[in-house]
């Protein structure tokens, strides 16, 4: 089934007790069957003061239509922010760039090659 962030969010804020999902406050991603991967662009605007505390990550598997949800704390992010592949780096809309990997060994680990295989396991959501 062919899913898009506006339905991929609603489908999400019907399963949660109250929905809080937004455009604004969730990135999406479908798995890249090629690589195995899901790919995110962060924008380092996210990690300013006045912004969300959670960036929610919505992982779509097409083959099953599974839908993952990964809520990350932006602290974490904050954090781990010198471990994580930085693009455009101090320009205006910058962005950590994310390659979570489908593969079961290193599952939800960041492969961007010069990170630090940082896990986000920890962070799916039921």
């Amino acid at each position: 089934m062919k899913l898009d962030k506006p339905a991929a969010i609603a489908r999400r804020n019907e399963a949660l007790a109250k929905p809080v999902l937004t455009s604004a406050n969730t990135l999406f991603a479908i798995l890249d069957r090629k690589r195995n991967l899901w790919w995110f662009e962060v924008p380092v605007a996210l990690l300013r003061k006045g912004q969300p505390d959670w960036v929610n990550l919505l992982l779509h598997t097409p083959e099953s239509d599974e839908l993952q949800h990964l809520k990350v704390p932006i602290n974490f992010i904050k954090a781990h922010q010198e471990q994580m592949e930085v693009r455009n780096a101090g320009k205006r809309r910058s962005t950590i760039s994310l390659a979570l990997s489908a593969d079961r060994d290193s599952l939800l680990r960041d492969t961007r090659p010069g990170g630090e295989q940082l896990d986000f396991s920890t962070f799916v959501q039921a």
